[in-house]
């Protein structure tokens, strides 16, 4: 019998066979490793034993009593509370709140006691102006002002002594006309002393010298010559209209100013009702939060981070909001047994945050509730989706830990 012997196949050129090789092995080493650090992740993290039994794993955390709070976080800079321009020969007015007064006389500037950063007191003298000119006026008018005090006099004794109506009749105009020129004599006098006394210009605040536009021997200008500001501080911020609702005055903040890395106790002194910016569609409204001790160093300008504290409760029993199903009114809770069941409990909640809510009812302190499960923490450490969405890498939400449960929820 003849045996015929099957064709062999043409032989494999030695590079090619060993790149494919190569291959499988990068594969499986890929796979290898892929595998091995999940299971540590896992491992790591508690959610499977050595001896992993059959059942999902959970993430929980334990309801816990303590004090949780709401905020709306915004942005701003750093201003004086008040600051006041000073003029010779008119009062001091508010910088900000109007155009500044203009003195229609000229000063020229005698004496300047105070420079730029200078701390001064109320009613510390800052500078002074040359007042012979009016003393010279004044001294006219006093003698103005007597001489009508005089006419006044005489005008009265005509009248007193008046027999007639007609007499009597032109005593009373004289009087009158006598009372009109006293009257206008006292004035100018008043005017001028005003003058004079506005000639010295005086702090109307303790605070900072933020500006000096004056200097001895010469004219002072027809604006400010010199600007106070207080040393208490206020920081403008925008806040949008979906959290202005919840922002109210009186409310606390923190006030975060970054050059001096320090943080300050505030109060939301004014809220704008007039729309202070619009940027890509979002509409936000001016706040005024005031603070309550700035430091030293605090100077206008500055920036600084703002935290209103729009809501609180304190000594509550509190569950991470990952924890919390259901929407206001039906919420609930997935809570974890020792035995290792679930079961879906309802809950009456209070304050909500992004990150916590308070439980009034429906379980107790120490109760574990689920925040997730051991999937969606390895699915999240591989590049997968999980189911809860808030926690983030592979974290646990709530701090809480893993435990395994036994069977389907109850």
């Amino acid at each position: 019998m003849t045996h015929t012997t099957p064709p062999m196949a043409p032989p494999v050129p030695d590079g090619i066979a060993s790149r494919k090789d190569a291959m499988k092995l990068k594969i499986l080493a890929l796979v290898a490793l892929v595998a091995v650090g999940v299971g540590a992740v896992a491992i790591a993290s508690g959610a499977i034993g050595a001896n992993a039994a059959s059942g999902p794993q959970y993430l929980t955390a334990d309801a816990t009593v303590g004090d949780l709070t709401d905020d709306v976080a915004a942005t701003g800079a750093l201003a004086a509370s008040e600051s006041y321009g000073l003029v010779f020969g008119a009062d001091p007015y508010v910088v900000g709140a109007g155009d500044a007064p203009a003195s229609d006389t000229t000063w020229p500037v005698k004496k300047v006691n105070v420079a730029v950063g200078d701390t001064v007191a109320a009613g510390d003298v800052l500078a002074t102006a040359e007042t012979a000119d009016l003393q010279r006026q004044l001294a006219a008018a006093t003698d103005d002002l007597r001489s009508a005090q005089i006419q006044l006099a005489i005008a009265q004794e005509t009248l007193d002594a008046a027999t007639t109506t007609d007499t009597e009749r032109q005593a009373k105009l004289g009087l009158y006309a006598a009372q009109n020129q006293h009257s206008q004599a006292t004035e100018a006098r008043q005017a001028i002393q005003a003058k004079i006394k506005a000639a010295t210009l005086k702090a109307p605040i303790a605070g900072t010298v933020t500006a000096v536009s004056i200097n001895a021997g010469f004219d002072a200008p027809a604006g400010p010559a010199i600007v106070v500001s207080s040393t208490t501080f206020e920081v403008s911020t925008d806040v949008v209209e979906s959290d202005l609702a919840n922002v109210k005055v009186g409310q606390t903040a923190s006030v975060t100013i970054s050059a001096l890395d320090t943080t300050v106790d505030g109060t939301v002194s004014a809220i704008s009702p007039v729309v202070g910016d619009s940027t890509s569609g979002v509409v936000s409204y001016p706040v005024t939060v005031t603070l309550k001790a700035p430091p030293s160093a605090a100077r206008a300008g500055m920036s600084a981070d703002v935290t209103i504290t729009t809501a609180s409760a304190t000594g509550v029993l509190t569950v991470p909001i990952a924890a919390l199903q259901g929407t206001a009114g039906a919420y609930a809770v997935t809570t974890l047994a020792p035995d290792g069941t679930t079961q879906r409990t309802p809950v009456d909640v209070g304050l909500v945050t992004s990150t916590g809510a308070e439980i009034k009812s429906g379980i107790t302190d120490g109760t574990a509730v689920v925040t997730g499960t051991a999937s969606d923490l390895i699915g999240t450490a591989t590049g997968g989706t999980g189911a809860f969405p808030r926690g983030g890498g592979i974290a646990i939400p709530g701090g809480g830990g893993f435990q395994r449960g036994g069977g389907a929820g109850n």
